[in-house]
């Protein structure tokens, strides 16, 4: 069960806050999101780029390197969110800052079509110390010899499908890594999923934070040749969402398949309700013919599934990807706008 609130915005500078709670039961597996942002510190339009440095209009007087990761003095990772023009819904880790200037880490990406104007936010990625405060929300371990919860950290960069988790973490005293040290400032990245694995007894995290932006765009790995690749995923979206609702047709992010017996792209998805370690995907579902249908079940003219809400709070799921013959990987983007702000 995923419930979840959103505060009215008292002004217009004002960001709605909402929170959101999500039922992870005992003896499972539970795929969770946070579909939330921690507060932004800036929210302004920039200069025309130069390489990875953006520079704010204005002079907001930061101190040098204070948004810079540090894992002794600044343990919280921030990004740039891009707010408006040709990168709209993209996000970039700052590497360091001046008085008025951010470095950022593009990834292989450019800021080349970024022009005076365009509006940024800067903020700082959710950790496990900012969701889960003092390990509120999940169990307590005695030690490594006797883990309770765990929150295990999906392998993002592995290529192929069916990876296993690269991380295990618990929390003991403060967040620990298994067969590591303490790290409670591990990033939680937008767009993304963790695991918490609970023994035997269920757990409920309580995130709070601001409601996001009404534009998103979400990074898919599309394979090279005919290979299939795995993207572990979340909608961040404090309300429920369907599928013919996601954009993922829309935005091109998700390939229609040529027929019933040929099926390209596929979206996994997993029910939480269900109480199970590494548990299967519940439901697997296709596009065709300009209807979502259910593999397994019935493509006949009448059949649609596109009312079925995928997307709850929370989650996340899968969006296996099927290569199109290209001879190296590439990246598109899931794009989504908000359906409430029409």
């Amino acid at each position: 069960m995923c419930l979840s609130s959103v505060q009215a915005q008292t002004s217009s500078s004002t960001p709605p806050i909402g929170f959101i709670r999500k039922d992870c039961p005992a003896n499972s597996d539970t795929r969770v999101s946070i579909p939330l942002e921690r507060q932004s510190v800036f929210i302004g339009p920039i200069t025309t780029p130069s390489g990875s440095l953006i520079t704010t209009q204005g002079n907001p007087g930061w101190t040098a390197d204070e948004f810079k990761f540090s894992a002794t003095s600044q343990k919280d990772t921030y990004y740039v969110l891009f707010l408006s023009g040709a990168k709209r819904g993209r996000d970039f880790n700052v590497t360091g800052n001046g008085e008025n200037t951010l470095s950022l880490d593009l990834k292989g990406d450019n800021l080349n079509d970024v022009v005076e104007g365009d509006r940024i936010k800067l903020l700082p990625h959710w950790n496990l110390d900012a969701a889960f405060p003092a390990g509120e929300g999940v169990e307590t371990s005695e030690s490594a010899l006797s883990i309770k919860s765990q929150v295990l950290m999906p392998e993002t960069d592995a290529t192929g499908i069916n990876f296993a988790a690269s991380e295990t973490f618990f929390y003991s005293s403060s967040w620990q890594k298994f067969g590591g040290s303490a790290d409670g400032s591990r990033v939680l990245a937008p767009h993304r999923y963790m695991v918490v694995r609970n023994k035997d007894q269920a757990t409920s995290p309580v995130f709070v934070g601001v409601v996001p932006s009404d534009y998103q765009a979400a990074p898919l790995r599309v394979p090279k040749g005919n290979d299939k690749q795995d993207n572990l995923v979340s909608l961040n979206r404090p309300t429920p969402v369907k599928l013919r609702d996601s954009d993922l047709i829309s935005s091109g992010a998700f390939a229609t398949s040529p027929s019933p017996l040929a099926i390209t792209d596929q979206l996994l998805v997993f029910n939480d309700d269900q109480a199970a370690i590494n548990k299967s995907a519940s439901k697997t579902y296709y596009h065709y013919d300009g209807r979502w249908l259910l593999f397994g079940g019935s493509f006949a003219a009448d059949a649609d599934e596109g009312d079925e809400v995928i997307f709850t709070p929370g989650t996340g799921v899968i969006i296996r990807k099927a290569g199109t013959g290209d001879a190296s990987e590439k990246t598109i983007y899931w794009s989504h706008d908000d359906p409430t702000s029409n």
